[in-house]
């Protein structure tokens, strides 16, 4: 997978988004518009919740089993959730972790998803 990808093909996968599914790899092989759906619901979900960060794995699973999601819906999901395999984007336009995920992601035309950005606590006096 690239590193990255530039604006023109980002712009090109939302426009024409690639009808077939390709089973090149197990990110390729599934439903991801459902499974971001999924994620921004529960991420909206957990936040009114006021849920720990540390929780939020976990009540996304809960919340995709609730729903009756597919087994690999649910891994897709943890995918996204795990901090040890979260999509990360690493501030310069690429991805610390995930750019598989994203190229299928990207393949799909899914538009919008989670990723896992570390914000780090500012000291208090």
């Amino acid at each position: 997978m690239p590193t990255g990808a530039s604006r023109s093909r980002r712009l090109l996968r939302r426009i024409l988004p690639t009808a077939r599914t390709r089973t090149c790899c197990w990110y390729h092989g599934g439903n991801w518009h459902a499974v971001t759906r999924l994620a921004v619901t529960a991420l909206d979900r957990a936040r009114r919740e006021v849920v720990p960060h540390d929780e939020l794995a976990d009540l996304v699973d809960r919340y995709a089993q609730a729903e009756g999601t597919s087994e690999w819906q649910r891994q897709a999901l943890e995918s996204l959730f795990r901090p040890a395999v979260a999509v990360q984007p690493d501030g310069e336009g690429g991805y610390i972790n995930g750019q598989h995920r994203v190229q299928a992601l990207m393949d799909a035309g899914v538009r919008r998803t989670v990723v896992l950005v570390y914000r780090w606590p500012t000291v208090s006096p």
